[in-house]
């Protein structure tokens, strides 16, 4: 049995004396596991060895779908197997076919077959009529989900009987079977069930697929313009993407070629930035979802994708969140921006490393004039400890294009075979910042990357010619160097951009994406680079100590205690637009870690060192 909880319901239409029964979902562990496992017993009563595996291969496929839910819609998406229902009918499905299909489309196919030829009539004449007229009622199913679901969010998901018949009544066919439709949801015989007089699909995902299904039968297999006609005013909304998703997947079973046509065009439409971004995202999620695709087909999502994100007007004219969905997208379909010969470094000619002139004038931090007007922009009185108004020379260097990703930092693993200190470091999409990292975990990084780079793998490059010839090495910048790097050839701004705030141009809380995003999802700044404020903060080799910066006092020496504070720079995804600038200086321990804390390298001709020195800032993370 599952959970319900009882409510007393004085206005019922049943009476003051009633209770109304609300039955909540399916737990897995508590719920759906016993269910299997009790159905297997009497499916495979005197083979234990069969009906253990044969649980075990559903469950695991159950805890399989979810979890793709999950991915596609987000951590607060409603379960798929929620009620005993629906455990019923995977089941049949699973014992039909040996397996469940792989494709969530061909599962819902299949599922709703069986749902609609189950034998829920009381009387012989009701088994005949749902033996011999399923596919009729699948075609009035299909019919009613496509108009439910053209009503939006809001109005989609219920319709009361007059609606739902006059909605039926539109197709001449479907006249004579209206009654009978109506009196099998009333008996729970159909994919559509009915509550105190309103009616719904037994599941969301049933109403999507069949919203899928009729995209694709109704305007026929070749018209794929009459696809993307009926796709094009909702591909930036939520409510459309999994019909959208299953339509491509309805598609691939059916008709390889026109799924292939169909994606083809989907990833290259839309008519705002924000559309064609959505346009590009769901032909690359739809790519992924088909596992026999192409690899042409993926490569040519992903290059779109990717010019999206090279394209300064798109991304001026896109909501973040959007960009970031396609950034993780592009990750799981291979990130053409990155080698992954060379340790998943950019694939250019520099390896991402990027120039960054020397500067005579250049001074770090906040002057003294100027901390008034930044207070008023931040809406904050900004410390003293970033108040700066002498000049600190700044040699030029390269900086990274890119913090350190994953996927960089698993090559980097893998090599050196050494685990991370947190397991989660290495969870996110590829192309996303690497996080919980500590300060020696990342020093460690550079002093592999120094001998890779210096292996003859990379004989000619000019970076690896720099490094094998001992004069430049690659380590985490200076704090000098990162705001130096962070300000882009601007200086005395509030921002890395300028005075005003744009949660447009960085990952921080005003963003609204909720957590790191694919590096590059935002514009470079004038030297080139990204990230570098807001998505993680960023290590720097720096001890927090008070201004002026003078090189050689002691706070770029090596080896530091556990007890001393080191500088970490740029703000990150969670945090408020006052830490996200290019003048805030964040403390942490050498052996912090955190959700939001990352890193870069910059490549310098020659290390920086003196004795140590310390101070006690607020901590950040």
């Amino acid at each position: 049995m599952h959970s319900i909880g009882c409510i007393t319901k004085s206005d019922s239409l049943l009476g003051a004396g009633f209770r109304e029964l609300v039955v909540q979902p399916l737990d897995f562990t508590q719920h759906v596991t016993p269910m299997v496992r009790q159905a297997y017993d009497c499916i495979h009563p005197r083979d234990a060895v069969a009906r253990a595996n044969r649980a075990q291969e559903l469950l695991d496929r159950i805890g399989q779908l979810e979890d793709e839910r999950r991915a596609r819609l987000g951590p607060e998406a409603s379960i798929l197997v929620d009620s005993p229902l629906m455990v019923r009918l995977l089941l049949i499905v699973n014992e039909s076919y040996r397996q469940l299909p792989d494709a969530r489309a061909d599962l819902f196919d299949k599922a709703i077959e069986a749902l609609l030829r189950v034998d829920y009539g009381r009387e012989e004449e009701d088994r005949h009529e749902l033996a011999t007229d399923w596919e009729d009622f699948r075609e009035m199913a299909q019919h009613l989900a496509i108009h439910m679901h053209q009503q939006g969010r809001d109005q989609g998901r219920e319709i009361d009987e007059r609606a739902l018949a006059a909605a039926l009544r539109e197709k001449a066919e479907f006249q004579p079977y209206i009654k009978a439709f109506i009196g099998h949801a009333r008996q729970r015989g159909s994919v559509v069930e009915e509550r105190d007089g309103t009616y719904r699909f037994i599941h969301l995902a049933f109403q999507e697929f069949l919203v899928a299904r009729y995209l694709a039968e109704v305007p026929g297999r070749d018209s794929r313009q009459a696809m993307l006609d009926c796709l094009t005013d909702h591909l930036e909304d939520p409510w459309w993407r999994e019909p959208i998703l299953l339509l491509a997947g309805y598609l691939a079973k059916n008709a390889a070629g026109a799924a292939r046509r169909l994606l083809g065009e989907l990833a290259a439409t839309g008519t705002t930035a924000n559309a064609r971004f959505s346009a590009a995202e769901l032909a690359g999620a739809a790519t992924l979802e088909w596992q026999k695709s192409g690899e042409a087909l993926r490569t040519r999502c992903a290059q779109r994708i990717l010019t999206l994100m090279g394209d300064a007007e798109a991304l001026r004219d896109s909501r973040p969140p959007v960009r970031a969905r396609a950034g993780d997208t592009l990750g799981r379909l291979g990130d053409p921006r990155f080698d992954p010969r060379r340790w998943h470094l950019p694939a250019d000619d520099l390896l991402g490393f990027v120039r960054i002139p020397a500067d005579p004038q250049f001074k770090i931090g906040t002057r003294s004039r100027d901390k008034k007007q930044v207070s008023q922009v931040v809406g904050y009185d900004v410390s003293d400890d970033e108040i700066n108004d002498l000049a600190t020379p700044t040699p030029a260097f390269y900086c990274a294009r890119y913090p350190v990703t994953v996927a960089q930092f698993r090559a980097y693993c893998e090599a050196a075979e050494v685990r991370p200190g947190n397991a989660n470091a290495l969870r996110d999409a590829d192309n996303r910042p690497v996080r919980y990292v500590d300060w020696r975990e990342a020093l460690a990084y550079c002093e592999w990357l120094n001998q890779a780079l210096a292996s003859e793998f990379l004989a000619g490059n000019e970076i690896a010619r720099l490094v094998g010839g001992g004069s430049w090495r690659v380590a985490l910048p200076s704090e000098l160097e990162w705001e130096k790097a962070a300000r882009g050839g601007l200086s005395d701004t509030v921002y890395s951009w300028g005075d005003v705030r744009d949660p447009n141009r960085a990952n921080y809380d005003d963003a609204k994406i909720g957590d790191t995003s694919a590096v590059g999802c935002f514009p470079a700044n004038g030297f080139g680079l990204h990230d570098m404020i807001g998505n993680v903060w960023e290590w720097t080799c720096s001890r927090y100590q008070a201004y002026p910066y003078r090189p050689g006092d002691g706070r770029e020496s090596p080896n530091p205690s556990n007890e001393e504070w080191l500088v970490v720079r740029g703000g990150s995804w969670s945090n408020h637009r006052d830490l996200a600038r290019g003048a805030y200086r964040g403390g942490v321990l050498p052996g912090a870690r955190g959700l939001g804390l990352g890193f870069r390298v910059v490549l310098r001709s020659a290390p920086v060192s003196s004795a140590p020195s310390s101070v006690t800032p607020d901590s950040v993370l």
